[in-house]
């Protein structure tokens, strides 16, 4: 075997990101929305169209996945508090409709949200909506903002997901109860118990170790690297 002793194309770290912690808000850039398209897992044979948004910051990156509605997506959920009363819970749908409305009022502003709205009564399909909202928030990617995050408990492993932003009122409309981007970020006192029981669930910290070293060039600039070659 031959060995190829130049480096130069060779990377130094890992690009690697990891995903953000639940249970914080976070400052992030917005890096885009986009449609991806993914085989089935029961079905290779069925493709399933997703929309994706994506914010990063310094401690990792979150992704949010809508997949194309399809009709039971329009039915509200029914649950039963502690006291035995039912009580609807927002649809699929309308968790939708909510994240995007909020998303487009934080990146483009009012004056963005109006239009989109008015484009939006020419809406024939999801994926009119889809393209416009990939056109209109494109031009936003970098744009610095806030992300809240809460814990979802799905095999033993707590993922970070976005808030409850939508609920149903007595009357039975649909109304924002949180935001989950922007300024106005804040955790309630149920969800800062639920901190607390993250926290406490943690593995105890052992402490930092310093492994790093610090990357001193003050030494090289006096070797003579060819001469080492001769």
């Amino acid at each position: 075997m031959a060995f190829d002793f130049n480096l130069s194309g060779v990377q130094a770290t890992s690009s690697t990101q990891k995903r953000l912690a639940p249970w914080a808000i976070y400052p992030v850039e917005f890096k885009g929305c986009r449609k991806e398209s993914v085989a089935g897992k029961k079905d290779p044979t069925a493709t399933y169209d997703i929309l994706k948004v994506r914010f990063e910051g310094e401690d990792g990156y979150y992704e949010e996945s809508i997949f194309y509605p399809k009709d039971s997506d329009a039915e509200r959920p029914t649950y039963t508090s502690k006291d035995g009363h039912e009580y609807q819970g927002a649809s699929n749908w309308e968790r939708t409709k909510f994240f995007v409305v909020q998303l487009i009022t934080v990146l483009c502003g009012e004056e963005g949200m109006k239009k989109f709205q008015e484009v939006s009564t020419k809406f024939k399909s999801f994926d009119d909506l889809v393209t416009v909202l990939v056109k209109m928030t494109t031009p936003k990617i970098g744009t610095k903002t806030n992300l809240k995050l809460v814990g979802r408990t799905r095999e033993n492993v707590v993922e970070p997901v976005l808030p409850k932003f939508v609920a149903v009122n007595k009357d039975g409309e649909a109304f924002c109860s949180d935001n989950f981007i922007g300024d106005k970020l804040f955790f309630s006192n149920y969800e800062k118990q639920r901190i607390d029981e993250y926290n406490r669930a943690v593995p105890t910290d052992m402490g930092k170790v310093d492994t790093a070293v610090s990357a001193d060039n003050s030494d090289m600039s006096g070797i003579d690297f060819d001469s080492l070659l001769n």
